[in-house]
């Protein structure tokens, strides 16, 4: 147990909190979106698919960072998908000039891409030696 040891809990502990971060992200949009929803008069339709979409997107992002907090594998790809979506996200806020979302959309899905290709690498040789 030396400090590398130390130094990986706390790489690849990142990981599960940016996930649980990006849940809760989505979490408040969904949440927003009700409020918009009974805000403004429009049709319910579109607001209700949005609406779906970001709690089941949240719970989804929610198993995902225990997941890779328990250590499961199952958890890698999905948790890569989603942030290379987040990505296609973020490259239309880019589009919009809405820097102040895109860049930290960006950020959090670089990172957790990187920190899960880290993590698989990491497995897969401590499953070769």
């Amino acid at each position: 147990m030396g400090t590398g040891d130390t130094q990986e809990k706390r790489t690849f502990g990142l990981l599960p909190l940016l996930l649980l971060m990006e849940s809760i992200l989505v979490l408040a949009l969904g949440l927003y979106m009700v409020a918009l929803g009974f805000t403004h008069d429009k049709a319910w339709l579109p607001y209700l698919s949005v609406i779906a979409f970001a709690f089941v997107g949240s719970a989804a992002l929610f198993a995902l960072a225990r997941g890779v907090k328990d250590g499961k594998r199952w958890a890698n790809s999905p948790a890569i998908l989603a942030n290379l979506i987040a990505l296609g996200v973020a490259k239309y806020q880019f589009e919009a000039d809405i820097y102040w979302l895109a860049i930290p959309i960006s950020i959090m899905a670089i990172a957790i891409v990187i920190l899960t290709l880290l993590r698989i690498t990491k497995t897969n040789t401590d499953l070769a030696s």
